[in-house]
């Protein structure tokens, strides 16, 4: 603790927005957050850290979201009631590293005053590999497949976004996999530029920025002749319905979910699809999907973090068993065939602590906490 804040103490006296940020991610910081008459406060590692040296007036977090925002209107959409949810780039030497974050800001009270809060995600430079985020051998074979829904969900903050852009930077670099792919998301949080690309494609549209709605986008996608549409997220049954179209039109279709569980997921995407058509736009997921994940992260012991999972993978049978059955019981139902069909958190945690990157402690906690 003392060295990082030392390290940020260590900037200089009055040290640039970008500096300021650069130091934060060359320390391991996944959260950075500044806000009104505060000091900055930084999370490493699922710890937090306060640099009381580091304290920001109303105006330079004003200048601060301007610049990240790209425009002078940043804090006049905040005091109207909106949030912004943008992406912001460093990149002071092409030949060097790139610093991506994703950014949300919203108008704040600190104590008597209005104030603007500003939470900074960084983003990897390249999307990690799936070798390096520890993706079982199982789940490798699970996700290689040209058709269907590939549902990757958990909590936010839980690593979907960066086990998504695993998935999509081993498609793009396997010279067999001839893929194109399309992805929308909001905002746009990993690139891929920077990773080979010998015979694949990707294109990639942040909503709502370059296409107002999600559903608008996957529309515009599945007229491109795409083998991949990726959809960042499904959160209302507009974008649910459309990520289902592009499912049984015959599309790789891979989107994430907010969800605890397996059964929690298929619970959810049930409840998404708009009522009218409910019944049947359930049951032409079910009969197209492929996968299910959902992950979660916990301390490591290198002092780090490490992804736990519990996954799914769909077969025939699993398929016409759902279907054969009301939609009331598929929670239960899928809860069942994760046990006997694919991998429990349990058998995560298990794993992952017998492979020694969790400690007894964190195991037992995390197993506590299922229960």
């Amino acid at each position: 603790m003392n060295d990082i804040v030392e390290r940020l103490r260590a900037l200089p006296p009055h040290a640039s927005l970008n500096t300021i940020l650069i130091g934060c991610v060359e320390m391991g910081a996944s959260r950075i957050h500044m806000q009104t008459d505060t000091s900055l406060k930084i999370r490493v590692h699922g710890r937090n850290y306060t640099v009381p040296g580091l304290r920001w007036t109303g105006r330079e977090v004003s200048e601060a979201l301007r610049t990240m925002y790209k425009s002078d209107t940043g804090p006049s959409r905040l005091s109207k009631g909106e949030a912004i949810d943008t992406s912001y780039i460093i990149w002071p030497d092409r030949r060097k590293r790139r610093y991506g974050f994703r950014v949300n800001a919203v108008a704040t009270t600190i104590g008597s005053n209005d104030g603007i809060g500003i939470v900074l995600r960084p983003l990897p430079e390249k999307p990690t590999p799936l070798e390096e985020q520890h993706v079982e051998q199982r789940l490798l074979e699970a996700l290689d497949g040209d058709t269907g829904g590939y549902l990757i969900c958990g909590v936010t903050g839980s690593g979907k976004t960066t086990l998504m852009g695993g998935v999509t930077r081993q498609r793009l670099e396997d010279p067999d996999c001839h893929c194109d792919i399309v992805e929308g998301a909001a905002p746009l949080e990993l690139f891929y530029d920077l990773i080979e690309q010998n015979n694949a494609s990707i294109q990639q549209t942040e909503i709502p920025r370059q296409m107002a709605t999600f559903p608008g986008f996957i529309r515009a996608a599945m007229r491109e002749e795409p083998t991949d549409i990726n959809v960042g997220e499904c959160r209302d049954p507009e974008t649910m319905e459309a990520t289902i179209q592009a499912i049984i039109s015959g599309h790789r279709t891979m989107t994430s979910v907010h969800t605890n569980d397996p059964a929690a997921t298929i619970r959810r995407v049930v409840s998404l699809c708009p009522a009218s058509d409910r019944d049947s736009l359930a049951i032409a997921l079910v009969d197209n999907l492929k996968l299910i994940v959902n992950q979660r992260l916990l301390r490591s012991t290198d002092g780090r973090r490490t992804a736990i999972r519990s996954f799914l993978p769909f077969n025939r049978r699993i398929r016409e068993a759902l279907l054969d059955a009301p939609q009331s019981r598929w929670p239960n139902m899928v809860r069942g065939f994760v046990e006997e069909h694919g991998q429990t958190f349990e058998q995560s945690i298990k794993d992952v602590h017998a492979q020694g990157r969790i400690s007894d402690e964190i195991a037992d906690r995390a197993m506590k906490e299922l229960h």
